[in-house]
């Protein structure tokens, strides 16, 4: 009989993260008393998959990604201000109703997901590039997302900028500061086991995955139709902005293209869901749509894994 260990079941979650992933969603929504177990564990689970995701990533590697700064600084700007900008653009030209228009424009203006970094890694995709931009994005978020908010949604943002910023530099530092110490005393344990590693950042995004449910089934019972159409879209609007991304940095190696388009398409909704507090309660549409929009963020890496089996990264 085999022994299931720590160790080997954190390498089973690295090598099966993406179906984990989804069936997380399932399982946080059919089960809605597990999903508020789960939710008061999201900010841990936030630090535990930024911990994995440092652990995929050395020194080296982050210098390689920073060294060519002109396509950095280019993506962070695409993925900070380009995407915002693409979506004002399309609410523009297509204008649809003011609930879904806030809505979409709102999901675009968040930085890129916390565990952008954690799913390159199980893509196969650049793991340090996404770290980059997602922290880098996330560090400026608190100062950049409220006045780009009123000006592109005419929406007021309750974020207390200090706190957050704080509160997001405390994970990720700490995050840092404990991958760096496991590599200085566990060097060669960390660098046997890639996909165990791999394996915590899953079971903190399994756990956020479950959390994230909680209330998701009534938002979509209480209009199934309506949430259904806004899911799809938010389907569509996260495979769009990918395809967009990694086709304008396609100049770039394959790899680094498609983690780009990664976190264009997978932004981070839970803090500007937070953050529009105030406006929801005027505005029930524009929250529908943010709930709906969390759904692709953890269904859609299965059907990428296969799509980038078939295709050579380099």
């Amino acid at each position: 009989m085999a022994t299931h260990t720590p160790l080997t079941i954190l390498a089973a979650a690295g090598r099966h993260g993406p179906a984990l992933l989804c069936g997380g969603v399932v399982i946080g929504l059919a089960m809605p008393p597990l999903a508020e177990l789960a939710k008061p564990l999201m900010g841990l689970a936030v630090f535990v998959f930024t911990l994995g995701a440092f652990l995929k990533v050395n020194a080296a590697a982050f210098r390689a990604e920073a060294a060519d700064r002109s396509a950095l600084i280019t993506m962070l700007a695409w993925s900070m201000f380009g995407v915002p900008l693409v979506a004002y653009g399309l609410v523009t030209l297509l204008e649809p109703r003011p609930d879904l228009a806030i809505g979409i424009i709102l999901v675009a203006l968040a930085p890129p997901v916390g565990s952008a970094a954690a799913i390159a890694a199980m893509l196969g995709l650049s793991a340090p590039l996404a770290l980059l931009a997602t922290v880098a994005a996330s560090l400026a978020a608190p100062f950049y997302l409220p006045p780009l908010a009123a000006a592109l949604a005419g929406a007021e943002l309750a974020i207390d900028q200090v706190a957050l910023a704080a509160r997001l530099a405390l994970i990720v530092g700490g995050a840092a500061v404990a991958a760096w110490a496991l590599r200085r005393f566990a060097g060669g344990w960390v660098a046997a086991n890639p996909q165990a590693m791999t394996g915590i950042s899953v079971i903190g995004l399994i756990t956020v995955a479950i959390g994230a449910m909680h209330g998701m089934g009534g938002h979509i019972f209480a209009a199934p139709g309506h949430a259904a159409a806004l899911l799809a879209l938010g389907f569509v609007a996260n495979a769009g902005l990918q395809v967009l991304g990694a086709l304008l940095f396609a100049a770039l190696d394959r790899r680094r293209a498609l983690t780009i388009g990664l976190v264009s398409g997978n932004r981070n909704i839970t803090l500007v869901w937070a953050a529009a507090a105030p406006l929801l309660a005027a505005h029930p549409g524009v929250e529908l749509f943010l709930a709906m929009s969390v759904f692709p963020i953890f269904m859609l890496p299965l059907a990428m894994r296969r799509l980038f089996a078939t295709m050579k990264l380099a």
